[in-house]
């Protein structure tokens, strides 16, 4: 693996802030041109300061592009960049195979791809020769990266997970040198999709904004690909990428994990989830004959404490802030009859005393009665005749959508927008669910899903090619 050298002799790009030009210093590689888009701190809904990267203009200027040739006929327009990108740099990717076969996909268009590697996990699946270790610090990493920028003359990131400390930095770094970022995570729609987007997603995502789809042309939405024993998969990868995380510490000292990174605290977690399986089965199946679907309900899907839904773009410290202003809400403004079920996050089930808090939460607001708590459910069978759907911002969200049912979202989501999601205070939505138009909803669905998925098996294996290129060649208009 190749380790770039911190010196200070090493030829570097300096980019000023809102400078419309760029200096070179002892610099023979290729200069960049300035970035397009904006850098702006805000505050968001949820309240938080963040800072966002918009990747808005360079967006629409690439859409512009698309539009002139023709090619935004159908298609992810970030998967249609990405394929175009001559050099390319990888930084963290999720648990398991994934970006070893977008390597591969790019080399076998004939195309350069180089990988960051941080932690002993991502060497694990990252077998390329070439891979380039970073052994400093979080405050060595800009310079580290405008080095590996600049060296390898790349022209586009991409990356998993848009809020890693390692990659906000590397986000802001390259959005003011001007190389395109691409930004992954799991996809809005599951299973058998991934999200891609330009500059961001989720609550900083431009997509929707910057692209349309082009109604007088025909339309080919992608089929999602085909997932298999999915739990069982993400187990096995989890395992390895922690053991490696683990046992090769000592070649990375001054790495920073985005989350818990103990082995024995996820396997106590995991074993406890599975000895209570049993229990919490039977707690499902009593809690869920007491759901009486004559009468109204609310469906309230709970998300993780840790989750970057969460923390970055809502105003809540943790779940059960968002549980107690809900039950509050409910049991002051909502009908007499009325019923909520709450669903527990599939990622928590090792948590079991959560099904504990949330009850004694309704009961000191008089609605043990009313509220029902499950560790599992079918979501698409409750999704059928609910009466209204609250979240954060979860992805059930999305679900909802497709359903036609009433939503109301209390933080930040890429769906919150007024054609498909309730936008009347929480406490009146209790009363009067207000549910989108049937048309709308569809077209959003479908637009959502053209322009920001593509179609992936996050833990296939790495043998198993992604199947992008005859999605580029409808969206061209070639054949297949």
């Amino acid at each position: 693996m190749e380790t770039v050298p911190n010196t200070s002799a090493e030829p570097r790009l300096l980019l000023l802030p809102g400078s419309s030009e760029s200096t070179t210093e002892s610099c023979n590689g290729r200069a960049r041109a300035p970035a397009t888009g904006t850098s702006e701190a805000r505050v968001g809904r949820g309240g938080r300061l963040s800072l966002a990267y918009s990747a808005e203009s360079t967006s629409r200027d690439y859409a512009e592009l698309l539009k002139k040739k023709n090619e935004l006929r159908v298609g992810n327009p970030a998967l249609a960049q990405l394929a175009s990108v001559s050099s390319l740099l990888m930084l963290q990717g999720p648990l398991g195979p994934l970006f070893e076969r977008i390597a591969d996909w790019k080399r076998r268009r004939g195309q350069q791809v180089r990988r960051v590697v941080f932690n002993g996990g991502d060497g694990l699946y990252c077998p390329d020769a070439d891979a380039i270790d970073f052994l400093g610090d979080l405050a060595e990493w800009p310079s580290f990266l405008r080095r590996c920028l600049l060296r390898h003359r790349v022209d586009g990131l991409l990356l998993f997970g848009q809020t890693r400390p390692y990659h906000q930095e590397a986000i802001r770094i390259c959005h003011l040198m001007g190389v395109q970022v691409f930004v992954m995570e799991e996809g809005y729609i599951r299973p058998g999709f991934m999200t891609l987007e330009l500059g961001g997603v989720n609550a900083l995502s431009t997509t929707l904004d910057a692209f349309d789809i082009d109604e007088t042309a025909t339309v080919i939405e992608p089929h999602p690909a085909k997932v298999e024993r999915h739990r069982w998969k993400l187990t096995g990868h989890a395992m390895r990428y922690y053991a490696g995380l683990q046992l090769l510490s000592r070649r990375y000292p001054r790495y920073v994990h985005h989350r818990h990174n103990s082995i024995p605290r996820y396997a106590h977690y995991w074993i406890r989830a599975a000895m209570h399986w049993p229990i919490t089965r039977l707690q499902d199946k009593k809690a869920l004959a007491r759901l009486d679907v004559t009468r109204p309900y609310f469906f309230m899907p709970l998300q993780l404490d840790s989750d970057a839904q969460i923390v970055f773009h809502s105003r809540y410290l943790g779940i059960m802030a968002f549980v107690d202003e809900v039950l509050e809400s409910f049991a002051a403004h909502a009908p007499k009859d009325a019923q909520l079920l709450f669903k527990q996050h599939p990622l928590a089930r090792g948590n079991t005393g959560m099904r504990k808090k949330v009850l004694a939460k309704a009961g000191l607001h008089g609605l043990s009665h009313r509220v029902i708590f499950v560790y599992s459910c079918r979501i698409y069978q409750l999704l059928d005749k609910v009466s209204g759907v609250v979240t954060v911002n979860s992805t059930v969200g999305l679900q909802a959508i497709a359903h036609g049912a009433a939503l109301k979202v209390m933080g930040e989501a890429i769906y919150d927008h007024p054609d498909v999601v309730d936008q009347q205070p929480l406490n009146d939505f209790w009363r009067n669910p207000r549910k989108p138009d049937p048309a709308k909803a569809s077209q959003f669905h479908r637009k959502l899903k053209v322009l920001t998925q593509v179609p992936a098996a996050l833990y296939d294996s790495a043998s198993v090619p992604l199947q992008w290129d005859a999605l580029l060649s409808h969206a061209s208009g070639e054949q297949a």
